[in-house]
């Protein structure tokens, strides 16, 4: 089976090199911009159309040939797509893009044959720990150090600025075997702020609130960053700090969400969760402040979509039940439905008719494991 997969290091460029990396992120930031605009005034343009764009462009302003001409032209690409997906209802109307804010472009891997000769414009040695990147050639690399090669094929390369570091992502498509199941072990897993994850076999996964820890730091940062004159150097220092302490953040709940679901697709091999409705839980008006902080904290919408494609790579099977069936009112053991549970803050359900007392969490994941069985088996 063919899947597409990142591989991601940290880049150590050159004063010089840095400088390019600039250059083509204020390019590729025009170029977006400009075409957004076209787009704006004429919603009939298509991607052919404004590839058309981009000789006159370079002929009016030379600067944008000092950049990697396929970063140009992946800037239309990633326009058309932010059109795409508000057709279909995916997002919103696209921006434009702002001076230092998600600093990024890609380029595309590009080969060629001259008399006998192979070309490629990018270049991947983990032995000597470079790599080799159009216009800005041998970059210093870091990241996996087991792996002796790049499997695959190259697809793109992204390179993104995060607070003070430089980031490159490798798409490569590669060819995998799907491995053979051990077995027919199935687990129902309840998501949620108190325990991020409590599966049908009495496993509880605690959550961090890693947003606890860091969110002293940030609110400092910004207060002294509200106090520095805008687009000052000062005002860039402290602007990469919090972007710093943001990546810390993102890492330290990636790591811990990475752990949870290699631990239940090591040993199950039919998972089945809840279809969550993230967005619609935090537009909901009942739900207070500190509930809504909680929710986007405990990052439920990540454990769904590295679930996803794991279960895609290792050949297990991933259900999810309808977001609407009531898992946590239901009594697992006879069926009956307590209005009570309604309110989160009962933590214990208490069966009227059989007597049963049990975990709220515990509860619902034994009913999703019945109802998302109810649903594989027909």
């Amino acid at each position: 089976m063919k899947i597409h997969k990142a591989y991601k290091f940290r880049l150590y460029p050159t004063n010089n090199q840095v400088e390019l990396i600039h250059k083509t992120f204020g390019c590729t930031r025009f170029v977006y911009n400009y075409c957004l605009d076209l787009k704006r005034n004429n919603k009939y343009l298509t991607k052919f159309d404004l590839m058309k764009e981009l000789p006159k462009l370079k002929k009016e302003y030379q600067f944008l040939k000092e950049v990697d001409s396929c970063s140009l032209r992946n800037a239309i690409t990633d326009l058309m797509v932010g059109f795409s997906k508000q057709e279909n209802n995916q997002g919103g109307y696209p921006k434009f893009k702002k001076k230092g804010v998600k600093e990024s472009f890609r380029t595309s891997f590009v080969t060629s044959s001259y008399k006998g000769r192979v070309y490629e414009n990018i270049k991947v040695d983990l032995k000597r720990r470079v790599i080799e990147l159009p216009k800005l050639k041998e970059v210093k690399i870091r990241g996996y150090r087991t792996l002796e090669k790049i499997p695959g094929r190259i697809l793109n390369a992204t390179i993104r600025e995060v607070g003070i570091r430089f980031y490159v992502s490798l798409c490569v498509e590669e060819e995998i075997e799907l491995p053979e199941r051990t077995n027919n072990t199935s687990v129902g897993i309840d998501i949620g702020v108190k325990n991020l994850v409590v599966t049908s076999d009495k496993e509880y996964y605690g959550n961090p609130r890693y947003l606890d820890k860091y969110e002293r730091k940030i609110k400092r940062l910004q207060q002294e960053l509200s106090r520095k004159i805008k687009g000052s150097k000062n005002y860039i220092k402290c602007k990469k700090k919090i972007e710093e302490v943001y990546r810390k953040l993102k890492n330290a709940r990636k790591k811990t969400v990475e752990a949870i679901v290699k631990q239940v697709t090591t040993y199950h091999d039919i998972i089945i969760a809840e279809n969550l409705q993230v967005k619609k839980m935090l537009e909901k008006k009942n739900n207070h402040k500190r509930l809504r902080k909680e929710i986007t904290n405990a990052t439920f919408s990540e454990i769904i979509r590295i679930l996803k494609y794991k279960c895609l790579w290792l050949n297990k099977t991933f259900i999810q039940v309808n977001s609407y069936y009531s898992s946590s009112q239901i009594c697992s053991r006879c069926g009956n439905k307590n209005e009570e549970m309604k309110d989160i803050g009962v933590r214990e359900l208490k069966c009227s008719k059989c007597g049963l007392e049990i975990e709220r969490d515990y509860n619902a994941s034994i009913n999703i494991l019945n109802e998302g069985l109810r649903s594989y088996n027909n």
